[in-house]
């Protein structure tokens, strides 16, 4: 860190002052207002979360990495007991363990150890659970397929030569291919859910601030999400009893006022309840019919249950695609790319450490190391950022109407229903490609998913049963804010049917 006269100049040479009057200001930051600055410099973090559990570690290549889902592979000394014992786990490589290299997609950040473990990391590790290792994420956890990240393509393997989804990518695959009982996976638009619906497993994104985001990769605080990905609701529920709870240095878990106790509280008796089906969630412009078709079948399936069932129609569904398409474009650039995941006013603890590394690494000689997907989110956010228009402002306040009119609706429901995703599985392309396929590639499957970040809903991606199709297709239930019991009621129900 320094501060210096040379590129205090350098920033303002286009302000029309005279040179001694730049140099007097020079002097004024100088003794006054940048002596601020390194006194912090001088100060400890006054909160270091830290672990008392040893670990080790071994780095790519691996020989038994299947579908090319690992990043790292782990050791880590943990609980004797718990209710996690025996249980294998990855997680995803946003998340951070400390003295385990981190990447994050991007070859950017070779060489980042972090230096403490997230909460979630502490609270897997005290409950007893094997983590085995870090699961690959796409590149700066941004994209929706799975070919962004420099460690190359993740494959589906339900499905060989196709994506697994993304931007939890590697914790789908490694779920879906056997080799854990659940991995976590981070979500601010869908990133848990797409690879979920797409390998065939569940995928829990919950209510904002159930479970705490300290120590992880961040896009935006009213965005992001941790939840686990499971083959089965048991371990979702194991995962989610652990993980929940408020940790004192997350401020998005300030919105939570209540405690949860998913396995006490477990009830498949639905009857009398009420699922709506959201009418905009079908027919998009990429919907697939198979998949349209097949998520009713197993939506109407709830009605065998005593559940009763009725279409919903919800127009401002549309508008709230745009503002969260606002609201994460600009948050990518302005708080991930520019101020490495840091943001200003949130109360959080942060991880200084890793927003220092990627402020090192993200800068403007370095945004061709990116892939393309990361390269036009990044633009759009700049241009956007440099406009005198305050679109981040006005998506927000248009969020204000849209949190209204969700709350209304949800008094009429227990349930939304809908695709998670609107199509399937997609081939994986060559990384040579056209520039087109390798930025549409990762486009589009998120349309029914990124609004329940902003709204901070639970929202889960189920594998339908009901098909003979040969590609997963998963089916989004979703709940209230708060109803993260009422979501996981109806996914064990149904896994039960």
């Amino acid at each position: 860190m320094g501060f210096n006269k040379e590129e205090f100049f350098k920033q303002i040479k286009d302000v029309d002052l005279p040179q001694d009057q730049k140099d007097k200001y020079w002097q004024m930051l100088d003794e006054d207002f940048l002596a601020t600055f390194r006194d912090v410099m001088k100060y400890s973090p006054v909160l270091t979360p830290t672990s008392p559990y040893k670990r080790t570690y071994q780095e790519r290549p691996f020989s038994d990495d299947e579908y090319n889902a690992w990043y790292v592979k782990t050791k880590i000394k943990h609980a004797a007991s718990g209710p996690l014992l025996g249980k294998k786990v990855a997680v995803k490589d946003n998340i951070t363990i400390a003295d385990v290299p981190m990447q994050s997609g991007t070859k950017l950040l070779d060489g980042y150890r972090p230096q403490a473990d997230a909460t979630v990391i502490s609270r897997l590790l005290a409950a007893g659970a094997e983590i085995t290792g870090k699961a690959v994420s796409e590149n700066l956890f941004v994209a929706g397929s799975s070919f962004s990240a420099d460690t190359g393509l993740v494959q589906n393997p339900r499905l060989p030569g196709y994506s697994a989804g993304g931007s939890s990518s590697g914790s789908a695959a490694l779920v879906a291919g056997g080799a854990v009982d659940f991995a976590l996976g981070c979500d601010q638009t869908g990133s848990i859910r797409i690879p979920a619906s797409w390998c065939g497993i569940y995928g829990f994104k919950p209510s904002r601030g159930v479970v705490p985001y300290t120590g992880i990769g961040s896009v935006d605080q009213l965005l992001d999400h941790v939840g686990p990905m499971s083959q089965t609701m048991d371990n979702i529920i194991l995962a989610m009893d652990v993980l929940a709870g408020p940790d004192g240095l997350d401020s998005r878990q300030n919105e939570m006022q209540q405690t949860f106790a998913f396995a006490k509280n477990l009830s498949t008796n639905l009857r009398g309840k009420k699922i709506g089906v959201v009418r905009q969630g079908f027919g998009l412009p990429r919907s697939e019919e198979i998949v349209d078709q097949t998520v009713r079948e197993n939506i109407q399936a709830f009605e065998k249950l005593g559940v009763q069932v009725e279409e919903v129609s919800i127009p401002e569904f549309e508008l709230g695609r745009t503002v969260v398409d606002t609201m994460n474009t600009l948050a990518t650039y302005r708080q991930l790319i520019k101020s490495g995941g840091s943001s200003i006013g949130s109360g959080n603890y942060y991880p200084t450490d890793l927003s220092e590394a990627l402020n090192e690494q993200l800068t403007l000689k370095n945004y061709d190391k990116l892939p393309p997907i990361v390269q036009v989110i990044l633009y759009s956010g700049m241009l956007a950022d440099h406009d005198t228009v305050d679109y981040y402002g006005r998506a927000q306040n248009l969020l204000i109407g849209l949190k209204a009119d969700f709350s209304e609706i949800m008094k009429k429901y227990d349930i939304l229903a809908m695709p998670a995703t609107p199509f399937t599985a997609t081939k994986l392309p060559s990384l040579d490609g056209p520039l087109e396929e390798l930025v549409t590639g990762s486009m589009g499957m998120d349309a029914n998913l990124g609004l329940f970040n902003a709204l901070g809903y639970p929202a889960m991606s189920v594998p339908c049963k009901l098909t003979e199709y040969d590609k997963p297709i998963g089916m989004q239930l979703v709940g209230g804010f708060g109803a993260d019991q009422t979501v996981i009621n109806f996914a064990k129900a149904y896994e039960e049917l």
